[in-house]
């Protein structure tokens, strides 16, 4: 029987984590190629995926839609007016940020 060590186990949900957010960065170039150019796209995802997880996230689809977001408007999460709203207690956090998704998509109509 394999034996792992935690330092092992740690390691590979790390490497995990990486190949996540790497098909996350491939899907996102490839629906818009133009974000190839971007240099720092892979470092903003990883820091990303690294807050988003460290929030609560779990649902696939929910932390995918929060790395596209961070691939078009870097650093989105850090306005004051966002954190607040994604770290307010009270409703899980997957689901304050989808009511955040459907604020900003009704501000954009009105536009």
């Amino acid at each position: 029987m394999l034996k792992l060590s935690v330092q092992q186990l740690a390691d590979l949900d790390h490497l995990e984590k990486l190949q996540y957010v790497d098909e996350v960065q491939k899907a996102l170039i490839k629906g818009h190629p133009e974000l190839a150019a971007d240099g720092g796209l892979r470092t903003r995802l990883e820091v990303a995926y690294r807050h988003v997880t460290q929030l609560g996230f779990i649902d696939g689809a929910s932390l995918t839609q929060f790395l596209a977001y961070e691939a078009f408007a870097p650093w989105f999460y850090k306005e004051p007016a966002i954190n607040a709203w994604l770290t307010k207690p009270g409703a899980p956090v997957e689901h304050r940020f989808s009511d955040l998704v459907q604020v900003m998509n009704a501000k954009t109509r009105e536009l």
